[in-house]
């Protein structure tokens, strides 16, 4: 299976993503002598989380206003945005010189300009999400960022650490924010409680178990030691149960596809495709 099926249903919104990421990359650019920001968006990872809010969305409701689809837009682009300045922030605690076959930021500009950058992705993120969205979607990802955050800290702090510590850093650092993209964008189409409850477990499920499956993948001690890689299927398989109330469409088929997609990724040695 390709991660392109996964995403048929919602081409016309990647696609408008796309576009005003570019736009966004290239505003910040005009500020500064270096083309930093389009350097770092010139090679783009899948758009798991994205994707995610996208098919979430379209799960609950798929016909939408002019309005509705601008503020979805932007909450999938604050989403990238903060996505984008973790990982900035995570190649320069890391040392990483690598990122998607092309030279991190860090590496290519120096730490003290990546951290700027990432500061600045940050700060974008959130005027996005102050000038176009209600403010409890802004006080979810403050509390989503604070999280990973503190996961880092957690992970930093502890270099071998036990099995309810990994649960931790793994929930703080990926699942919750996964869950947030699912819920939020039910959310902006009038999604139920049910039906965000439903949303948000998905994705927890889904990133507690592409987590697992990713430290499998890179033959991570850590989880080899605290974590069976049944117990990453477990949570991939919890993660379709999450959705089985919701209403049958293309995008609740996406979602299923999604985590069959993250499953069959699982395969010793193999570089991590999201």
């Amino acid at each position: 299976m390709k991660f392109d099926e996964v995403s048929i249903p919602i081409i016309k919104e990647l696609n408008q993503f796309e576009s005003e990421l570019k736009n966004i990359a290239a505003k910040l650019d005009d500020t500064t002598a270096q083309d930093i920001f389009t350097y770092f968006f010139s090679i783009p990872g899948k758009r798991l989380r994205p994707t995610l809010t996208f098919l979430s969305a379209g799960a609950i409701n798929n016909q939408l206003t002019p309005s509705i689809t601008h503020n979805l837009i932007q909450l999938a682009i604050g989403i990238e945005l903060i996505h984008s300045a973790s990982l900035i922030h995570d190649d320069i605690i890391d040392g990483d010189l690598l990122r998607r076959g092309q030279k991190t930021l860090n590496k290519t500009f120096g730490n003290k300009i990546a951290v700027l950058a990432g500061d600045a992705l940050y700060s974008r993120a959130f005027t996005t999400f102050s000038d176009t969205l209600p403010r409890e979607f802004a006080q979810v990802m403050g509390r989503v960022t604070e999280s990973m955050s503190m996961a880092e800290i957690l992970n930093i702090n502890n270099p071998s650490p036990d099995r309810e510590t990994y649960f931790k850093i793994i929930l703080g650092k990926t699942a919750a924010f996964m869950s947030a993209c699912c819920s939020l964008g039910g959310s902006i189409v009038g999604a139920n409680e049910e039906e965000s409850n439903m949303l948000s477990k998905y994705g927890e499920n889904l990133g507690m178990a592409y987590q697992i499956l990713d430290d499998y993948i890179d033959e991570d001690n850590t989880a080899m030691k605290n974590v069976t890689i049944e117990e990453g299927f477990q949570f991939a398989y919890a993660a379709k149960s999450s959705i089985e109330n919701l209403k049958d469409s293309a995008y609740k088929k996406s979602l299923i596809m999604l985590v069959d997609y993250v499953l069959n990724f699982y395969s010793p040695n193999v570089e991590n495709p999201l």
